[in-house]
C-alpha cells in the first residue's frame, strides 16, 4: 500500500511540473533542461559579507562612490568626471557613467569595466563561500526603480564580468538583493530567487512570473537564464 501511494505521488508531481513548464515557455525563452537538472542547484552556498571600506584612494578625475579592500586588491565604484560638461577620455559614447575598477596595492588600475551610463544607482554586494577563494560581486542597478544587477567573479587575483541578471522581486519592497541566493557545485554557479513570483525584465517588459525554479546558471563561461 505504501509503495502504491509513493508511486501516485511521484506521478502527480511529475505532471504538475510539466504543466507549469508549459506556462513558462509562453513568457520566457530559455534553453530546455531535464527534470534531473532542475533539482540540482549546487551544494555550496555563498553568503553576503561586507569587505573593509577604504578612503585612501585617489584616481585622476574619478569620483569614488564606494571603495573596498580585500587583501591587496581594491574594489572601486564611481565615475570619471566630464571635462567642460562633455564626455571625455577615458569615457566615450556608449561607455560612460558609473563603473567598476579593480586596483592593486600600488593603486594601479588592473581592470576597468564598461560604464553603465545614466543609472541612478550601481551598488555592489559581495558574496563568498567556505570552499574556495571565489568572490562574487553583484552590482544592483536602478533608475527610479530597480532593474537587476551586473555580476562579476573575482578569483586568483583575476576578475571577469559574468553577465546581467534581468530580474527583480515582484513588489518594490523585495528587490533582487533581498531574494537572491547563490550556490555552486563542481562546474556551475547557480543564481536562484527566494520568492514565489518574480519580475522578469523590470522596467522593460515588467513580466510578473510565477517562480517555477527560474534561475541563472554560469557554466562554460556563459551566464544562461533557465526556466
Amino acid at each position: 500500500m505504501k509503495k502504491a501511494l509513493i508511486f501516485l505521488i511521484v506521478i502527480f508531481t511529475s505532471c504538475s511540473e510539466k504543466k507549469s513548464n508549459n506556462t513558462q515557455n509562453e513568457i520566457i525563452e530559455v534553453k530546455n533542461i531535464s527534470l534531473k537538472d532542475k533539482v540540482t542547484i549546487g551544494n555550496e552556498s555563498y553568503y553576503k559579507f561586507n569587505p573593509d571600506s577604504i578612503s585612501n584612494v585617489n584616481i585622476d578625475r574619478f569620483s569614488i562612490i564606494e571603495s573596498y579592500q580585500i587583501e591587496k586588491n581594491k574594489f572601486i565604484f564611481g565615475n570619471f568626471n566630464p571635462i567642460n560638461s562633455e564626455i571625455s577620455n577615458p569615457d566615450y559614447e556608449n561607455n560612460y557613467g558609473a563603473r567598476f575598477l579593480l586596483l592593486n596595492e600600488k593603486n594601479e588600475v588592473k581592470y576597468k569595466f564598461k560604464g553603465v551610463e545614466d543609472v541612478y544607482l550601481y551598488k555592489p554586494y559581495f558574496y563568498k563561500n567556505n570552499r574556495n577563494n571565489k568572490i562574487i560581486i553583484v552590482c544592483h542597478l536602478a533608475y527610479e526603480y530597480f532593474f537587476g544587477g551586473d555580476v562579476y567573479l573575482f578569483e586568483n587575483e583575476k576578475i571577469e564580468y559574468l553577465g546581467n541578471i534581468d530580474i527583480e522581486g515582484k513588489y518594490e519592497e523585495k528587490t533582487l538583493i533581498d531574494i537572491l541566493k547563490i550556490n555552486e557545485n563542481e562546474d556551475k554557479i547557480f543564481f536562484t530567487f527566494d520568492s514565489d513570483s518574480i519580475t522578469y525584465k523590470p522596467g522593460n517588459k515588467d513580466d510578473y512570473v510565477k517562480n517555477n525554479n527560474i534561475r541563472y546558471e554560469y557554466y562554460n563561461k556563459k551566464l544562461n537564464l533557465i526556466k
